[in-house]
């Protein structure tokens, strides 16, 4: 029996193995950073309690989430942790302990008993790029993250997706330019978005000032102020955008220049199949979320009083 156990895992470790090298080219950066966090939270818990990870019985998996819960997590992270152990099985051949009813209902009851809302991130409005722009200077830092910024808001942008963009992407046109590139690792194809004059005359004041002519748009510079060709890092794209956030009051995460731009197109009564195709989403649930507020606004009760 012990044997058995051991061939077994041994070809699962192996399965798992090759899933993992395929996964690197086909999956985008922040789903197998996800996969990598959620998948060694759950190995160390079972290893912690002696408990086989794969393949789990639902009591194991159910042990785990709860545990999760009492350590204080947000159920979207609990969420995700259990999409990661049923990729994992999935991986693995194996059969997904998240199928089972019993771990169904405890997930129904973590949501009951946590909520499932998330707090959004506060989002950058066209009247807050305004004052930025009044509270910078000329330095090549601050044209560097102002072009960031603005070019950010009109892609609706990832802070993954604003690394990526490279002088190669961009083709000017009259009053603006189209930039032509992959959002994410999944995608077979580019697709063009459209930037306006404002975050053009932003890129081009960054690139002329750091005179990059191709490579990376968004770099890091030295201590001596130059443009090293090497791009800016995720975590820098957070730093900037909670940097200019603050001149304007605002706690800025990664996500606000997305949500900005998506509650500004709202505020101009752009239609919602155009604000997921400008933000690259596959559902409106995120959109319709992020507008939210304004669209309550527009509601029966608001058109009442306004009357």
């Amino acid at each position: 029996m012990e044997l058995a156990t051991t061939v077994q895992n041994r070809e699962i470790a192996l399965k798992v193995g090759e899933w993992s090298t395929v996964a690197k080219e086909a999956l985008a950066d922040n789903t197998l950073k996800a996969y990598k966090v959620d998948g060694k939270a759950y190995s160390d818990y079972c290893e912690a309690n002696d408990l086989q990870p794969i393949p789990a019985d639902p009591q194991t998996v159910i042990s785990f989430i709860k545990d999760e819960a009492d350590k204080g997590r947000a159920f979207a992270t609990i969420k995700r942790r259990l999409a990661t152990i049923s990729q994992m099985h999935k991986a693995a051949e194996q059969a997904n302990p998240a199928d089972s009813e019993l771990v169904k209902l405890t997930i129904k009851g973590l949501a009951k008993r946590l909520g499932t809302d998330q707090a959004q991130a506060p989002g950058i409005s066209l009247k807050d790029t305004i004052t930025i722009k009044a509270l910078i200077n000329d330095s090549i830092k601050d044209l560097r993250d102002y072009a960031l910024l603005l070019v950010g808001r009109d892609l609706l942008a990832r802070s993954y997706e604003l690394v990526g963009l490279t002088v190669e992407n961009l083709e000017y046109v009259e009053h603006g330019a189209v930039v032509t590139f992959r959002r994410t690792k999944t995608e077979t194809d580019s697709h063009s978005y459209y930037i306006g004059q404002d975050a053009t005359e932003a890129l081009k004041a960054w690139l002329d000032a750091a005179n990059i002519q191709d490579g990376f748009i968004f770099q890091s510079l030295t201590r001596g102020h130059r443009a090293t060709g090497r791009a800016i890092s995720t975590r820098d794209v957070r730093r900037i955008l909670k940097e200019v956030g603050q001149l304007a009051g605002i706690d800025a995460s990664g996500h606000s220049v997305r949500v900005g731009m998506t509650q500004d197109l709202i505020a101009a009564n752009a239609d919602l199949p155009s604000i997921m195709q400008a933000g690259a989403w596959k559902s409106a649930a995120m959109p319709s979320r992020y507008g939210e507020k304004i669209t309550a606004q527009r509601g029966a009760v608001a058109q009442f009083h306004n009357k």
